[in-house]
């Protein structure tokens, strides 16, 4: 059969057909994530309030890059958009950019959602932006570089060939690939430069590398490994886990670090994860929650959540369930004197006769100076809910810059919810030495958001549980030979005074018996 121009153009034309159908619905599928997109404006510049070089119109056109550039992506951000609404308003917290020459934060696929990826460049940065140090430096140990510690407090003496091929991530025997040119990896350190002028050093083993990469849940399939960071960048990782693991031991707020940490290891899938969180309803309840500050209010009790409402009413903040409503036109005064107060913005609708005292209601001091009575309300409210919700570093963060608190109320509220943590680790603390038993009061401070009062509470449950144990070896002795000198000597050193009491109850009981 001969060949011409025509039987060219009719499948040409055919195979045409089929490509247009094809890229119509490609770009009618970016046309909804783009107008997706421009809805989350007014969300995004409420959550950077407080970087006001974050600007959304930039980074919703390197948003657009990224989907546009990504089929699988836009299709998982479509299909999933409020994991894609998550990702974008999580990039407004962090105060990080998506500038791909940055190499700070991605939009990429993870775990079949759109999610928000920090690079260990982006954590460093936003370490130095919080002001927790000046500056950080994190490098890998192979065999052959020549190193030399010199302590926590000073950098260590390391050189190296920067350009020589590093081989493959070989943290445990079972690991397979080849050894680099520097030799077998060793550990990583991570060098903090603080504020004023010292180095904080941390060291992590191969070991410690291989314990965070076991918990992650990328790593964890074996079917899906492939598709795990660990695999694909291995030595980035490495930084990032290295930044991560050990952030939370330098002194200073690390709120915003401490929340995108939780978030890469629980909805990125890169550290433990609690099977009942999803990113959605965190997302959910960090929107409701901005949304009722904006009004000055407080989220809703969990008891006014009725069991029949559909699952997406349930929202997780940092690893507990919080049920919210809809805002209610009520404010917090009408619904506790079962009528409708005037609206403070629009005065001209107030009539002549209305009460001129609930004008100036708002206003009204409380017994605390400097500290209004409806802000007094709105701290009380804030204590209970963060005692349920165990979400205390969010909400320091929430009472610093969501609501419209003035300098006093700002330090009254910090103080008792600092109190209310302070007094519930002096609770668990006392119920456990009052059982011999610190399994409950370990679980709380593990579930704890990884911060500097966590790191001291751990040690200092520890510290008490070593003087239980101590005293317990002491009083066993003292029973077999009858002689407690040694004892009363230790009991005078014991720090926390419920321990003391009890074991002053118990060696009275035992003398006079």
């Amino acid at each position: 059969m001969g060949y011409n121009n025509k039987n060219r153009r009719a499948y040409k034309g055919k195979n045409d057909g089929y490509r247009n159908k094809s890229n119509i619905n490609e770009i009618a599928q970016l046309d909804t994530v783009t107008r997706h997109l421009v809805s989350l404006k007014n969300d995004f510049e409420a959550a950077a309030t407080w970087n006001p070089t974050l600007s959304f119109s930039k980074e919703s056109v390197f948003a657009k890059h990224a989907i546009n550039n990504n089929p699988y992506l836009t299709s998982l951000a479509l299909m999933n958009l409020k994991s894609f609404e998550v990702a974008f308003l999580q990039l407004a917290t962090s105060g990080l950019t998506l500038d791909p020459a940055q190499r700070m934060a991605y939009l990429v696929p993870r775990m079949n959602r759109v999610f928000l990826d920090v690079s260990y460049i982006g954590l460093s940065r936003m370490a130095t932006d919080e002001g927790l140090c000046e500056d950080i430096v994190v490098e890998l140990v192979f065999e052959k570089d020549h190193f030399k510690s010199n302590g926590r407090r000073q950098s260590p003496e390391h050189s190296f060939d920067p350009f020589a091929n590093k081989g493959d991530l070989l943290l445990t025997t079972i690991d397979e690939g080849k050894v680099g040119d520097r030799g077998h990896f060793r550990g990583v350190y991570v060098d903090y430069r603080m504020k004023n002028g010292r180095n904080l050093v941390y060291f992590l083993t191969k070991s410690e590398l291989a314990s965070a990469r076991a918990v992650s849940e990328t790593w964890k399939s074996v079917d899906e490994r492939k598709a795990s960071p660990w695999v694909r960048f291995p030595w980035a990782m490495v930084r990032k886990s290295a930044i991560k693991q050990t952030i939370h031991q330098i002194p200073g707020n690390r709120t915003r670090v401490a929340s995108i940490i939780d978030y890469l290891n629980k909805d990125g899938g890169e550290g433990f994860r609690d099977k009942n969180a999803t990113p959605v309803e965190a997302a959910e309840y960090e929107m409701s929650a901005r949304h009722a500050a904006k009004h000055h209010d407080v989220q809703p009790d969990q008891s006014t959540q009725t069991p029949t409402q559909n699952a997406a009413s349930g929202n997780v903040y940092e690893g507990e369930v919080v049920h919210t409503n809809k805002p209610e036109a009520k404010t917090e005064e009408s619904v506790k004197n079962d009528q409708v107060q005037p609206d403070p913005s629009n005065n001209a609708t107030v009539t002549p006769t209305q009460n001129t005292e609930s004008d100036v209601k708002a206003e009204d001091m409380s017994d605390v100076p400097g500290v209004r009575l409806t802000s007094k309300r709105r701290i009380d409210k804030l204590v209970k809910r963060v005692a349920k919700t165990m979400a205390y570093e969010t909400t320091i963060a929430e009472v610093k810059t969501a609501f419209q608190f003035n300098d006093s109320e700002i330090k009254l509220a910090l103080h008792c919810i600092e109190e209310s943590r302070r007094n519930l680790l002096q609770s668990k603390l006392t119920e456990a030495v009052n059982k011999c038993d610190f399994t409950d009061v370990e679980n709380f401070v593990n579930k704890l958001t990884n911060s500097e009062f966590k790191q001291k509470s751990h040690d200092f449950v520890q510290k008490v549980q070593n003087e239980t144990n101590s005293m317990r070896t002491l009083y066993d002795e003292a029973i077999k030979t009858n002689n407690f000198s040694a004892v009363d000597t230790a009991i005078e050193k014991i720090s926390f005074k419920p321990l003391k009491t009890v074991l002053s109850e118990i060696i009275s009981a035992a003398k006079a018996a």
